[in-house]
């Protein structure tokens, strides 16, 4: 099958008479067949984010903050110094790794996040 992975992105903003926006979505076929859609508790150290059968970097990840007070802090090694990525409390964010190894560590007191993800 072909276009088996789809995503749609939305970006709004309004004020003081000024707005922005925009929007993107895209489908793109998936080689492999795992996906993965789970909560995990995330302490203050640093740990790795489960991708369940996935192997190698996914095509897509969507991590969801579920905490109501503390950010969490996402990156390519333990020490989250390859790339950094911070998510409020309560948001989201979707991109494309590079690599099958997440780490994540939550700010003051765990976090359950919720984590979506699809193999390439």
């Amino acid at each position: 099958m072909a276009n088996e992975a789809y995503f749609s992105i939305q970006l709004k903003a309004s004020k003081a008479g000024g707005q922005v926006g925009q929007s993107t979505s895209g489908r793109s076929d998936m080689t492999g067949g795992d996906m993965v859609q789970a909560t995990q508790t995330i302490g203050t150290t640093s740990e790795l984010v489960d991708f369940g059968d996935i192997t190698g970097a996914p095509q897509f990840v969507m991590i969801q903050n579920l905490d109501d007070t503390n950010f969490i802090e996402l990156g390519g090694d333990s020490g989250l110094t390859v790339f950094k990525l911070q998510i409020p409390a309560g948001q989201s964010s979707i991109f494309s790794p590079s690599s099958g190894t997440l780490y994540a560590k939550a700010d003051t007191a765990d976090v359950r996040i919720l984590t979506v993800a699809i193999e390439a």
